[in-house]
């Protein structure tokens, strides 16, 4: 109640928003929308409780009644950025049956890029925030986004009549290498002086196969 007392007496009774409020049929979502917004804004820096509140035309006891503190704020912007990232997937993704479970995975692999890199804030956000088992829905939210991969992963080991072991190798492989290529890029680590990207993020996932020891038959 400390940090309430304290943000409600430095609060500028006089101001206003700077835009136009959200709609306030459902306050936390539109709260989670302004963080999103100004995560976009500045990319790099978190936002404060008071300028999701001027960017959501609401008072900061209006955010705290919502949210505890700004570390639980940006958890569930973070489970926003993890349920937006398995909508694209499950929306986008052909069937095995269309495409073969391999050309899935690794276009999994294409629209984990695309998403991250066109939301480098609110991506860095959800791999960076704090301690998962202090906010069971982001945990949750994490879970499920590796469990569709897990899955997608299975399908192909599957497919190439691999043993069902390799399937969470796969999986974290595969995970580790889109992740590790975003954040090389969004670093500009994967550019030379004066040249593209060394690696084209629709080629990245055709690296990922498993290996010899995986597959059937002689090696």
């Amino acid at each position: 109640m400390a940090i309430i007392d304290e943000e409600l007496t430095h609060m500028d009774k006089n101001s206003a928003p700077d835009s136009a409020p959200y709609h306030h049929g459902n306050l936390r979502a539109s709260l989670v929308a302004a963080a999103i917004e100004l995560l976009a804004r500045v990319d790099g820096g978190a936002p404060s409780l008071r300028e999701v509140a001027r960017l959501a035309g609401v008072s900061i006891a209006a955010v705290y009644r919502h949210f505890p503190s700004k570390e639980a704020l940006l958890a569930e912007v973070a489970v926003d950025g993890f349920a937006r990232l398995n909508t694209r997937w499950r929306e986008n993704l052909p069937d095995v049956a269309q495409a073969g479970a391999e050309q899935r995975f690794q276009l999994l692999g294409e629209h984990y890029v695309q998403f991250a890199l066109a939301a480098p804030a609110h991506y860095r956000l959800m791999f960076e925030h704090q301690d998962l088992r202090r906010f069971p829905d982001l945990e949750r939210a994490a879970r499920d986004c590796f469990l569709f991969v897990l899955d997608a992963a299975a399908a192909t080991v599957r497919e190439a009549g691999a043993d069902a072991r390799w399937a969470l190798p796969a999986a974290n492989a595969a995970w580790a290498l889109v992740h590790g290529y975003v954040m090389l890029s969004l670093g500009g680590r994967l550019t030379l002086s004066g040249a593209t990207l060394d690696l084209p993020a629709t080629l990245l996932p055709r690296f990922l196969r498993l290996p010899p020891e995986a597959l059937p038959g002689p090696r």
